[in-house]
């Protein structure tokens, strides 16, 4: 029987790679700054810390269905009986109503947009009766329960009791990718991404050879073509982005890791304590609608 086991590592404050943090490092300098480096601003990281608390309609709906799918998939862990829809839809009502009263939104902070928390819901009941009709729920209900006790949902998260952040090794180098589902079937690893936003090949085919790389430093026993990650997207319809791993395309990809994290070392003052260059090195973004929806608009406005 292959074993799937998340090493554990020692810390160390060196920069850790991962596909968001390279993406948000591309997009705006100013923003990676706030996000990553707070505790360098001694006069602003409350406010820093204040403000990445903001979240926005489009990154709650995400986060709710997350939510709803790792209780989804934790329940058929145990039980094989039939679905309630009902009983699942007035728990997602409940867990909305709970979660979305807690948040504070962009869109409300800067006086942007209203935010109704029941089309929130009404969006993310959409989400999971696509996924419900979907070929991969029909294809998850087919794996025999034994089996299902070998599932690792949020990669592990809750795993031997420690919180599972999706640390991992690319190449000999620090890594962060953190998966929604992981499994094993028929001595091959599935990977499993939910997407509730538009189809992306490019980016998201990038993101599954990240998982892919993550998986393969989980077991010796497995091969890289023994690994099949996928993207599944319920935004208005379902559809799935399928990605062929070869051991090439890995090789490739760690030589990308190491390429973009030494990209982002360019902009540390101290690699090994990963402290950031002066604020003046990271410039501001000048893209209007990226900067309307960024939670730091406040502080580029001083």
């Amino acid at each position: 029987m292959i074993n799937l086991r998340f090493p554990d590592y020692e810390f160390s404050k060196i920069l850790g790679w991962s596909n968001s943090r390279y993406d948000l490092f591309c997009s705006c300098k100013r923003k990676y700054l706030y996000s990553y480096y707070s505790k360098s601003f001694s006069n602003l990281e409350a406010k820093i810390k204040e403000l990445k608390e903001l979240t926005s309609v489009a990154l709650e709906t995400g986060n709710l269905y997350h939510d709803i799918m790792e209780i989804f998939l934790e329940r058929l862990q145990k039980s094989d009986s039939p679905i309630d829809k009902e009983k699942l839809f007035k728990h997602i009502d409940g867990l909305c109503e709970s979660k979305l009263s807690r948040k504070t939104f962009i869109e409300i902070y800067y006086a942007t947009a209203n935010v109704d928390f029941a089309q929130i819901c009404e969006k993310v009941k959409s989400y999971v009766e696509i996924f419900l009709k979907s070929p991969i729920f029909e294809w998850i209900k087919s794996i025999e329960m034994d089996e299902r006790k070998l599932w690792l949902v949020e990669a592990g998260s809750k795993m031997n009791g420690k919180k599972y952040f999706g640390e991992t090794r690319i190449g000999g180098l620090k890594a962060y990718c953190k998966m929604d589902f992981i499994f094993i079937k028929d001595k091959k690893i599935y990977i499993v991404d939910w997407k509730t936003g538009q189809k992306d090949e490019n980016k998201h085919a990038k993101q599954l050879l990240g998982y892919a790389a993550a998986a393969k430093g989980l077991s010796s026993e497995i091969m890289a073509s023994e690994i099949f990650p996928k993207s599944v997207y319920v935004n208005g319809n379902y559809d799935e982005l399928n990605l062929e791993i070869t051991d090439e395309k890995l090789v490739d990809f760690a030589e990308t890791v190491a390429r973009e994290t030494k990209e982002m070392q360019g902009f540390c003052l101290n690699i090994e304590e990963n402290a950031p260059l002066p604020v003046e090195n990271f410039h501001k973004c000048e893209k209007i609608k990226f900067c309307q929806m960024c939670e730091f608009q406040e502080l580029c406005k001083k």
